[in-house]
């Protein structure tokens, strides 16, 4: 949404029903760049980057329209989220700009999967829009699946029961996202017969690897590669990503597998680039890869280096951190003894806190992914000359480091956290409990 590093943002990590933090109001969103070049933009589906005050909702962050849930993960039928503090629901449309708590809407949904919810929804914005009046179109629909609880209706599992050596987990996973699959095509045909798709880029991507050995453990492989969410291991920190639609032939970018090193911050100047719309927020860290992409192999990649950041482990009784890492060419450097777990065994050895980046009395590991994709061999000693050029390059990175809210109380004693509201509909519910600004404070 920001373009900017959690380094830069000191939203770091999964945020919990009784916190405060998010992405910081200062930072200017995806939404609020292309609104600047006339876009219409709605939001469907999960939220999860602030939720303990109206003015962090997605209304308030250059979204007109949102249909779905604030925080991270719910039961896909009945849409009550589990947290900490106890049981929500969390299933809201907020129906115009700055949508708050006059105005913000609890929807029933209860029985219907949320992948047809989502869908319904995005079928409802494409119907409604008007190009001619309305202008262009974006629209952020981020459907839950296939994250955790694993939840599908049986007739996607079905086609999957039979397939040998398959896990319940496994089948149940490929079912969840064969819906996906299917609600994409609904999407698209709606987009043609509404006539907006001769022009419409079409982006589907990820956050993380997929969840192997901890983090709420699905069906999911990221084989070769080591590692899943949760970790620095390439299985948890790389994904694929389809960048589709006749916009894209529209701006001379043809069909291509793109192997250049890219960042998910990088999105939105890049996308900004491909909309004729541009930030005015902080300094970006992503770059523009139009170029690149329009020039394939002859125009030299726009990035050659990326943060790869920190991974917290939350599924402990205390949090367990590891890095930080950084990925420079084809080199890998991650800070300590571990990326994190990368099997069932025993969680390696970590830090409770952020560690300083580039410290010069840790340990460290070096891959060259290049010769060595699954990073099995640390070859620190082997490339000292590189080694040291990637730890000073940690150094400058800590620098400018924005220190998650883990040195702050958890239940801010400003905005105190008093669990769920209650409703007489749906009982307990997740809503913002943050009233006014004077009550609300970002941990910097």
């Amino acid at each position: 949404m920001s373009g900017r590093y959690p380094l830069h943002t000191g939203c770091h990590t999964i945020i919990n029903d009784w916190q405060t933090q998010g992405l910081p109001l200062d930072e200017e969103t995806m939404a609020q760049v292309l609104q600047k070049g006339g876009y219409k933009t709605h939001a469907i589906g999960k939220w999860h980057i602030g939720h303990s005050r109206w003015e962090q909702t997605p209304t308030f962050r250059g979204f007109e329209s949102f249909y779905g849930y604030y925080l991270g993960a719910q039961d896909y039928f009945t849409h009550y989220k589990e947290g900490r503090t106890g049981r929500g629901y969390d299933m809201h449309y907020d129906k115009q700009e700055n949508c708050g708590r006059e105005c913000s809407q609890l929807v029933d949904e209860r029985g219907n999967y949320s992948t047809h919810v989502y869908t319904r929804r995005a079928l409802q914005i494409i119907d409604e829009h008007d190009e001619e009046n309305d202008g262009p179109l974006f629209m952020y629909l981020a459907y839950q699946a296939v994250h955790y609880p694993d939840e599908v209706p049986p007739s996607y599992r079905t086609p999957y029961d039979k397939k040998p050596g398959w896990s319940d987990l496994r089948k149940t996973y490929a079912g969840m996202l064969s819906c996906v699959d299917e609600s994409i095509a609904n999407v698209t045909e709606a987009l043609i017969q509404k006539n907006l798709w001769n022009n419409t880029l079409v982006l589907v991507t990820t956050d993380n690897g997929g969840p192997t050995s901890i983090c709420a453990i699905q069906g999911s492989s990221n084989d070769p590669l080591r590692g899943g969410k949760c970790t620095l291991w390439q299985g948890g920190t790389t994904g694929d990503a389809l960048l589709s639609g006749p916009a894209l032939s529209e701006r001379g970018i043809q069909r291509q597998i793109y192997s250049n090193l890219f960042h998910v911050v990088d999105w939105l100047p890049t996308l900004a680039s491909m909309t004729q719309t541009k930030s005015s927020g902080k300094p970006l860290d992503g770059v523009d890869h139009l170029a690149a992409l329009r020039g394939g192999n002859s125009v030299k990649s726009p990035r050659e280096e990326l943060f790869v950041g920190y991974a917290m482990l939350p599924d402990t009784q205390e949090e367990v951190w590891y890095g930080p890492a950084i990925r420079w060419k084809q080199w890998k450097l991650i800070q300590g003894s571990s990326g994190g777990p990368d099997g069932p065994d025993k969680i390696p050895p970590g830090s409770s806190t952020p560690p300083h980046g580039g410290n010069i009395s840790s340990p460290y590991l070096m891959f060259n992914l290049d010769e060595d994709p699954t990073e099995q061999t640390n070859i620190v000693h082997k490339n000292p000359l590189v080694f040291q050029i990637l730890r000073k390059k940690l150094e400058k990175y800590q620098e400018s480091f924005v220190p998650p809210p883990n040195d702050a109380p958890w239940n801010d004693t400003i905005c105190n956290f008093h669990g769920p509201s209650h409703t007489q509909q749906f009982g307990p519910t997740w809503l913002p409990w943050c009233r006014n600004s004077t009550e609300f404070v970002f941990y910097n």
